[in-house]
């Protein structure tokens, strides 16, 4: 699993998802933070992350070290004046102070046919964020040429402009001995989509029916 580390130099913030803290220098003051106030806190939720968000800032050097909860590894959003990204549930590590956080809510479909939930959380630079993905990252760039269409579970966030929606598969024999559910999330348009190489649904599936065969095993 990779770890995020800050090195903080006098005066500079940051804020980060709750939860995702492994170490901190003693000087540097934690507070947790409501992004959007009460109602955003409420949409966070709805998201599936925490309500709350954690500010990190020091007025002397120090360092502090996040990461997710699930073996994977961390990419770097870089954020120009304008420019927002889109990520999915629990994809959230952390952002510099500048960096906006709110909500991106996507189609009825998408939501509840795409697997990626109502409200998506939407970063709008300047600045850096960083989003933790569970196993490996796969990178795509669209130029506007061609769709891409992904397994929605392995979605770990995608640049604004793009056009998400879902789409079902082929046929009825491909989404029952397909394996890969009813629906894709189908990305239009130019920018990119960051894939997760392993879903964190399926994973806690599979570890979900371990534990079953293990208890059944015992008796």
């Amino acid at each position: 699993m990779q770890v995020l580390h800050i090195n903080f130099s006098s005066g500079e913030k940051i804020y980060a998802d709750s939860g995702k803290l492994l170490s901190k220098s003693e000087d540097i003051k934690m507070t947790p933070r409501l992004v959007g106030g009460i109602i955003g806190a409420v949409e966070r939720k709805f998201t599936g992350a925490s309500g709350m968000l954690t500010e990190f800032e020091t007025n002397a050097a120090g360092n502090l070290s996040l990461s997710g909860v699930l073996p994977g590894k961390v990419k770097e959003i870089e954020l120009g004046e304008g420019e927002a990204f889109v990520a999915e549930h629990f994809a959230f590590l952390a952002a510099e102070e500048s960096v906006k956080f709110s909500m991106q809510t996507v189609g009825m479909g998408a939501a509840f046919l795409g697997g990626a939930g109502l409200l998506l959380q939407k970063f709008v630079g300047p600045g850096t964020v960083f989003i933790h993905v569970v196993g490996d990252i796969i990178e795509y760039d669209l130029d506007g040429t061609k769709s891409l269409e992904v397994d929605p579970g392995h979605l770990a966030g995608f640049d604004a402009p793009l056009k998400y929606n879902v789409k079902f598969v082929d046929n009825i024999r491909t989404a029952m001995f397909g394996g890969v559910g009813l629906f894709l999330a189908k990305f239009t348009g130019s920018g990119r989509v960051i894939l997760h190489s392993v879903s964190r649904y399926k994973l806690s599936a599979e570890l979900y029916l371990e534990g079953q065969q293990a208890m059944k095993n015992k008796k």
